[in-house]
């Protein structure tokens, strides 16, 4: 649909100003007490002529006028026009000394029938006018009542799609609340599967036992911290933090993994660092975020793979590195990291990462993942240092150089 027009240019009468003028001037001429001799002749018919031109004008002007009551307008001041004219002539062409009628004409031109047919077909053609005035003023009212009744229905369809939309909102959280935790039940359970099967698949020595126990009871610690914090959902759980190593951390990750590791056939290597770099975090929820990288490398590598688990410090910094040789990340699929539900792994849900950039956040951090050149990936979980450490050495890469390494 078009737009409308709602300039105040759209709907001015042409020349309305100039007529007013030059209206108002014969008026006042027209009001001389004393005027010359035959300046009163000729002031009418300009008078009329002045009125005849202006409404003709204007019906011409818009098709909405285009009506009867302003066609006897226009004919009714074109009569006074003509019959005021007809005694200017009469009067200036001196007749009236020389024939009766000339008199006669000029009276009924000036004050009888002709000036009356003149006032007569005005009058009609404003009485004609008022009906349809009416007419428009109670359409106006009835589109307008309609208009504001189309208005109110439109508020509430607005206020009810508002609630619709959080409602949808709220289910979307809850849903995507309960998948991300069903992730983070399902990482330790596989673990546990794993190690079971392990465990079972040949006869173990009592050491062999004690470890693949171990690993159980852990990743059941972690399935039932998980639990808890789904309980107290209510009453969210404060982050503790405590100074931790990194390499720390990193090796308990390794100590939980290693067991499916082996026997995915995956080798995982803590990087020495030569730099401590001590962190101030949650220990539980930190090991959750490197657990969720680490399983995605282990997960990407084919057997006889390795994944590199890394500590370095940059700046004010600590990066938590875990890196691969696995399947990389190809353009489309870099497009969809860290969306909700995006996976590329078939029993996948796609919230691996989502949880790790929310525990990232949470620690006063941030995680990125870049595609390495030769192949592969890395994960890169950015830490605040808990204090601050003398300068990093030379040989020290800066943050920024870490999205484009080689290596």
């Amino acid at each position: 649909m078009a737009p409308v027009d709602r300039s105040p240019t759209r709907y001015r009468l042409p020349g309305a100003r100039t007529s007013c003028a030059l209206l108002t001037l014969l008026t006042v001429l027209l009001a001389w007490p004393t005027p010359p001799t035959g300046f009163a002749v000729l002031i009418r018919p300009a008078y009329f002529a002045l009125l005849t031109w202006f409404f003709w004008r204007t019906r011409k002007a818009s098709p909405a006028l285009h009506s009867q009551p302003m066609r006897l307008v226009c004919g009714g001041f074109f009569l006074l026009w003509l019959g005021y004219a007809l005694a200017a002539v009469i009067h200036f062409s001196g007749a009236e000394a020389d024939y009766a009628a000339a008199v006669y004409l000029r009276i009924t031109c000036e004050h009888g029938a002709w000036f009356l047919l003149g006032t007569t077909m005005i009058s009609y053609g404003l009485m004609l006018w008022i009906p349809e005035v009416i007419k428009s003023h109670h359409l106006l009212a009835a589109d307008s009542k309609r208009q504001q009744g189309e208005l109110h229905r439109a508020e509430i369809a607005h206020g009810e799609l508002e609630q619709r939309l959080v409602e949808a909102d709220r289910l979307a959280m809850l849903g995507e609340l309960a998948a991300s935790i069903a992730h983070d039940l399902r990482n330790p359970l596989t673990i546990v599967k794993g190690t079971a099967e392990s465990l079972c698949r040949r006869p173990r020595t009592a050491e062999e036992v004690a470890e693949h126990t171990d690993v159980i009871r852990r990743n059941i610690d972690k399935a039932d911290e998980t639990i808890a914090h789904l309980i107290d959902l209510a009453k969210p759980k404060q982050n503790e933090p405590i100074d931790l190593d990194a390499i720390a951390a990193l090796t308990e990750v390794l100590g939980l993994l290693h067991v499916e590791a082996h026997r995915r056939a995956v080798r995982f290597v803590v990087a020495p660092s030569t730099t401590s770099a001590t962190i101030r975090v949650d220990r539980t929820l930190l090991a959750q975020a490197l657990m969720n990288l680490s399983l995605n490398a282990l997960q990407a590598c084919e057997p006889d793979g390795e994944v590199q688990l890394q500590a370095r410090v940059v700046g004010d910094r600590v990066a938590l590195i875990v890196s691969d040789r696995g399947c990389g990340l190809p353009a489309n699929v870099r497009n969809g990291l860290f969306q909700p539900f995006f996976t590329t792994k078939i029993s996948g849900t796609g919230l691996g990462l989502v949880s790790c950039r929310r525990i990232a956040s949470e620690l006063g951090g941030d995680v990125r993942l870049y595609p390495r050149h030769r192949g592969g990936a890395r994960a890169l979980l950015w830490l605040p240092l808990a204090k601050t450490l003398p300068a990093p050495t030379a040989t020290a890469d800066k943050r920024s150089k870490w999205p484009a390494t080689n290596c």
